[in-house]
């Protein structure tokens, strides 16, 4: 029997629009996206942190407070996409934290590993595509958290509790183990602190939905 059960709406909700925030924020937002995000995606979020519990709420704060106020679009917007570039495209002596689920597991971590075919096959059974540039591997992070949301979206509004209980083994047995590492590789490169707030967020969100809030 699973644990994770939540029943209202707007906690759903909630839960689902930090599982979009995430995506995008992974996903590497131009200025465009940024500027949606700290003007309205977050300050929106934030007005309902009360159906998320502590932890989210916290993060949320972190989250807000590291980046750029409305007041300082577009200038701050820069350094946002020039350290997405260093910590997870090609930064100066090697990627710092590849948002690749392969390059987190075992001692000879690499892309398109067992990982990335074990996701593109969940994505199959789901009918779902790769839906970022440049054929990314089917482990990244912004696909296993849109997975994620297939998972519960559907699940809720087919009243499928099997793909729920999917949506919590996935968080707790596969998610979270890798998501940790990637926070410790990523801490340690000395990241915007917009990145560390939302890998600490990320990590709220997964332990949420795999029950242990």
């Amino acid at each position: 029997m699973s644990d994770f059960n939540i029943s209202d709406t707007d906690e759903r909700v909630f839960l689902l629009n930090n599982l979009e925030l995430l995506t995008a924020i992974f996903r590497g937002p131009d200025s465009e996206g940024w500027t949606a995000i700290i003007s309205t995606g977050l300050p929106e979020l934030m007005a309902r942190s009360t159906h998320g519990g502590a932890d989210l709420t916290h993060s949320l704060n972190n989250l807000q407070e590291a980046l750029p106020t409305s007041s300082k679009i577009p200038d701050g917007l820069s350094d946002l996409e020039t350290e997405y570039v260093r910590l997870f495209v090609a930064g100066r002596g090697g990627i710092v934290a590849p948002l690749y689920e392969s390059c987190h597991l075992g001692d000879a971590p690499r892309i398109m590993g067992d990982a990335a075919l074990s996701m593109q096959s969940r994505l199959n059974e789901c009918g779902l595509e790769v839906s970022l540039e440049s054929n990314e591997p089917p482990d990244h992070l912004s696909l296993e958290l849109e997975y994620i949301y297939h998972l519960l979206v559907t699940g809720w509004s087919d009243n499928k509790p099997e793909l729920e209980n999917k949506a919590q083994e996935f968080a707790k047995l596969e998610m979270l183990p890798w998501l940790r590492r990637f926070r410790d590789a990523l801490n340690n490169g000395e990241p915007h602190p917009a990145y560390s707030t939302s890998a600490d967020l990320a990590i709220d969100v997964l332990k949420m939905i795999s029950g242990k809030r």
